[in-house]
């Protein structure tokens, strides 16, 4: 059970000072981020070091989140191991000397490419961006049918960013000690996935996704249960006995980070998976490994800059729904051919 949000006394005091609001504007569509301004120069307090507490550590934490070194979303007063590692990174790259001590050389770097936390952020309530972009039908079903099962929605199973879905949002996100908005972000997403199942994808959805591209095959995949990756071609299909169930466009990896070409077995599935590895983090729905690190998963980048970006080695899709079928498809074992 989720108990409300309260502010340890110290950061009370921080967020009096401050004098800003905690509360988050709500929304019923996406917006850009507003502009944000850098911080100047300023002396800092006191040099913070490893095993410190204090709220001045919760504002490090928040800032390096900004310049993509520190993956979490709850800010804490502990200057742990991940925070020292962090600093540690940002310092290397800045050609600062590396101590994981933040001195006033580190702390004006910092500012110089972060903003002022806001009060939100300083007591991790936040409103984030939408953990997957609202224009993506099958998410909102989903959604939907999760707001439904954790008793905040009554309307239809539509897929729309409807006002009643919005009001639901809202609702759940109040129910759990966040801030009233109609924005389902990351930090709301995990608290509904707790107090909700997965609905199966023929629960959303009358027929599996047609396919939308003509891909060539590698020999390799005309015998049994195959994902049939072309990089030359960038598609993607699922192969049953030669038989071509769907195929979709499909983006790879940016310059640099090539995955390698070959057959492989599926070794681990995850529905939910966040990645933390680069910095920030990055929703992989429906995510199906098969070389280490690298998976297959619907991707919001994809889906929203297109061709204009590229993964760190996974194969993506631009489609939730097609993602979430696929990943009822398949199973651990089942091969992946990548040409």
């Amino acid at each position: 059970m989720s108990l409300p949000f309260r502010l340890p006394p110290s950061l009370a005091g921080l967020l009096t000072a401050l004098a800003l609001s905690a509360q988050a504007v709500p929304a019923a569509t996406p917006t850009a981020p507003a502009a944000r301004s850098f911080s100047a120069p300023a002396p800092l307090a006191q040099e913070l070091r490893y095993k410190m507490q204090t709220p001045l550590v919760r504002e490090l934490q928040i800032r390096l989140r900004h310049a993509k070194y520190l993956a979490q979303y709850d800010a804490h007063d502990r200057f742990d191991g991940r925070t020292r590692e962090a600093l540690r990174k940002f310092q290397k790259d800045q050609e600062l000397p590396v101590t994981g001590v933040l001195d006033q050389a580190s702390w004006d770097a910092l500012r110089a490419v972060s903003y002022q936390p806001t009060a939100a952020e300083l007591a991790n309530t936040d409103v984030g961006p939408w953990f997957t972009n609202p224009g993506q039908r099958g998410y909102l079903l989903e959604l939907q049918h999760r707001l439904r099962q954790a008793g905040h929605y009554q309307g239809a199973l539509d897929g729309t960013q409807s006002p009643a879905t919005g009001a639901a949002v809202a609702a759940f996100r109040t129910s759990v000690g966040l801030p009233a908005s109609a924005v389902m972000d990351e930090r709301t997403w995990a608290q509904l996935l707790r107090r909700s199942r997965s609905p199966r994808y023929a629960q959303l959805f009358d027929a599996p996704p047609e396919s939308d591209e003509t891909q060539i095959l590698d020999p390799r995949c005309e015998q049994g249960k195959v994902v049939c990756i072309s990089r030359a071609q960038k598609k993607m299909s699922l192969v049953v006995d030669g038989r071509i169930l769907f195929t979709r466009a499909t983006r790879f990896a940016r310059p640099g980070w090539e995955s390698p070409e070959g057959a492989y077995r599926i070794w681990y599935m995850n529905q939910d998976t966040i990645s933390t590895i680069f910095g920030e983090r990055t929703p992989m729905p429906y995510a199906i490994f098969y070389d280490g690190n690298v998976a297959i998963h619907f991707s919001d980048d994809f889906d929203q800059v297109g061709y204009a970006g590229g993964s760190h080695g996974c194969s993506q899709l631009r489609d939730y729904q097609v993602a979430k079928w696929l990943y009822e498809q398949v199973k651990v074992g089942d091969k992946v051919v990548v040409y």
